[in-house]
């Protein structure tokens, strides 16, 4: 898995039966001190671990104990003493443990890492976010919270898988879980190995403004990284009485095989392997305080889980939403203000300090940004914007180019059909850099609709989605439309010759996915009659971002963009072209914009600032915080 590169280790896959499968249901762990034992690694003299029983069993029936390592708060004299606990339950043990306890001691909390379920030190085997992740969660954070050394509030904080395992802990409600920072997580599984039920691959993103560090933010290597990976190297603290224990369970036959299975589908049907694996569904029933954390240029774990787990938080006491923006990748918004977000947050919740947080801390904190890159970020909080959704339809222009249009109705008589080919060889690269080289009578491998210019900046704040109707000589078609925010200044040529100049413009501004066969839905497939049109709406992912005035809004449509996922073979030879059907104005692509009532006003109106939020109560420019935006779709303003 990526978030933070798992090993892809990939063995030969180990014979045997799937592993039992194991209903969720939660136990509270017996509340005992816990002896403690010197750490494996860390010399500090404040450093102790812990091996804490569970109530989980693995599927030789023994039950799991979670190897816990503890960075103590301490008084003048060295004495450990009893403190709010910030607790990460972390796969990664591997990469070492408790490397922020320092900061997070001199603010007078105690620190403390768990080596996830299968992981590291800790027995069981690896659940693939499962319901091994979350009992094992909830144990923990009720032992943590019985100990002497703790004053019962448990706080967790981590991203990526780190971020995750919060959600995994907070469905469950242990009782001393006070709140949660999830950063760049995820909030149901599948979001993270397919999308509208195609499979993620890899990424082009390394070629714009987030640069190389994002090479490798493909997601193709879960769930054999773990499964063969992370999850192989066994215990090492062997000084521990149960380290033999731990060390056997490393070497069960767990759920590799049906990992892979599921992980790897062509026909992701969302079964109850992937509803054991979704938190996003029980988000509504946590009341502690959330703050959601991630940037809009997130293409590993995908910034819609944030967007969506933000908005799926209705009971919060506190929920708030904190986003960089499209051009910074996965982690965490860079910048002093996030930092300074964070330890105020931890200080209110966990301390009692009253510093305002709750006055001053708006629902949403978002940068919108634009073509420029990062240097352009523009920083605002307040209430969630409230964006219009405006229609652009696809349409066939008096000069013979294909066209989004603010003006839907029929189209002339003689208008040609909207083609072109289903090869599984498409890519937005090429995509990008020649954006107007369809090949004429439907021969290309994508199709672009291409807007007027633009008179106005134009914000756009949420999710665009592609409402399309389309025709195929088959039962199933997979679609991958994106938005290219078409900037003259990184192009040269004219027409179909028309070529990218520079390679930060290849990212698109936004993507997105689906198989037509869960159109209606990811629980159960519907194929579709050959030869009859049918309809979809395909989301593509949330961002914060400015077209400028003289720029052009570009749609591709294509079957497959091969960087990103993973084609799936049509099947049939001979038959593998798609149309696109908008003779009747039916198709089109609807906008979340800012501060603009009508789509007509995006092309005639004379030129205008930036719009800011709509109807925000608070607007609050934050210097400094380089790339960091925030959605939100459902939020009192308070």
């Amino acid at each position: 898995m990526k978030m933070r590169r798992a090993l892809s280790i990939c063995v030969v896959l180990l014979a045997g039966s799937v592993g039992n499968l194991f209903v969720h249901t939660v136990h509270v762990a017996a509340a005992t001190p816990i002896p403690a034992n010197t750490c494996q690694t860390d010399t500090s003299p404040n450093c102790r671990s812990y091996i804490v029983p569970t109530t989980w069993r693995d599927p030789s029936n023994q039950l799991v104990n979670i190897y816990l390592e503890v960075r103590h708060l301490t008084d003048s004299g060295g004495t450990i003493i009893p403190a709010p606990v910030i607790l990460t339950y972390t796969p990664y043990a591997i990469l070492g443990r408790n490397g922020d306890a320092a900061h997070w001691n001199s603010l007078g909390y105690t620190r403390a890492y768990a080596d996830v379920v299968g992981t590291g030190n800790s027995g069981g085997c690896w659940d693939y976010g499962g319901p091994a992740e979350k009992q094992t969660a909830y144990d923990l954070i009720e032992a943590i919270a019985a100990q002497p050394w703790s004053n019962g509030k448990i706080g967790m904080l981590g991203g990526s898988y780190d971020g995750t395992t919060q959600y995994a802990a907070a469905v469950t409600h242990p009782p001393h879980l006070t709140t949660i920072v999830p950063e760049a997580a995820i909030d149901r599984w599948y979001d993270y190995a397919f999308a509208g039920g195609i499979r993620y691959f890899h990424t082009n993103e390394f070629l714009g403004y987030e640069g190389v560090g994002t090479a490798g933010d493909e997601g193709i290597d879960t769930p054999l990284g773990f499964d063969f990976g992370l999850a192989i190297p066994p215990p090492v603290d062997n000084t521990d009485p149960m380290w033999t224990q731990r060390f056997t369970s490393h070497f069960n036959v767990c759920q590799q095989v049906e990992h892979t299975m599921y992980g790897y589908s062509q026909t992701p049907d969302y079964n109850q392997f992937w509803l054991d694996r979704d938190y996003l569904k029980d988000l509504p029933t946590v009341t502690i305080p959330v703050l959601v954390a991630t940037n809009f240029g997130d293409w590993n774990v995908k910034q819609v889980d944030g967007w969506q787990a933000y908005h799926a938080l209705t009971n919060s006491v506190f929920a708030r939403m904190y986003f960089g923006s499209r051009w910074h990748g996965h982690g965490v918004p860079p910048g002093s203000a996030y930092s300074a977000t964070l330890d105020k947050w931890f200080a209110h919740w966990l301390q009692g300090a009253n510093n305002g947080l709750e006055q001053t801390l708006a629902p949403v904190t978002s940068a919108t940004t634009d073509s420029s890159g990062p240097s352009h970020d523009s920083y605002s909080s307040g209430p969630e914007p409230a964006p219009n959704n405006l229609p652009l339809y696809l349409s066939h222009a008096a000069d013979g180019t294909w066209a989004l249009s603010p003006q839907g109705g029929v189209a002339p008589a003689g208008s040609p059909p909207a083609t072109f080919q289903w090869t599984g060889t498409n890519t937005e690269t090429n995509d990008v850099l020649h954006p107007f080289a369809n090949v004429p009578n439907g021969g290309g491998t994508y199709i672009t609709f291409t807007s007027p210019v633009l008179t106005r900046d134009v914000r756009l704040f949420g999710e665009p989605v592609l409402h399309l109707w389309s025709t195929v000589q088959q039962q199933w078609v997979t679609y991958t439309p994106f938005l290219i925010d078409f900037d003259p200044s990184k192009y040269s040529g004219s027409g179909a010759a028309t070529t990218s100049t520079m390679a930060n413009a290849i990212p698109a501004m936004t993507r997105g996915w689906l198989d037509s066969r869960y159109r209606n839905g990811l629980s159960s497939q519907v194929l579709v009659t050959p030869g009859q049109p049918f309809s979809e709406n395909i989301a593509l992912w949330p961002q914060d971002y400015t077209l400028r005035a003289g720029h052009r809004l570009i749609l591709v449509v294509s079957t497959e963009t091969t960087e990103w996922d993973v084609p799936k073979p049509y099947g049939t030879p001979g038959l593998p072209t798609v149309q696109l059907n908008y003779e009747q104005g039916q198709s089109y692509v609807t906008l979340p914009i800012v501060g603009v009532s009508s789509a007509d006003a995006l092309f005639t109106s004379a030129p205008v600032q930036t719009p800011e939020a709509s109807g925000a109560a608070l607007l609050l420019l934050i210097p400094g915080a380089a790339g960091f935006g925030l959605l939100l779709k459902r939020r009192r303003a308070t």
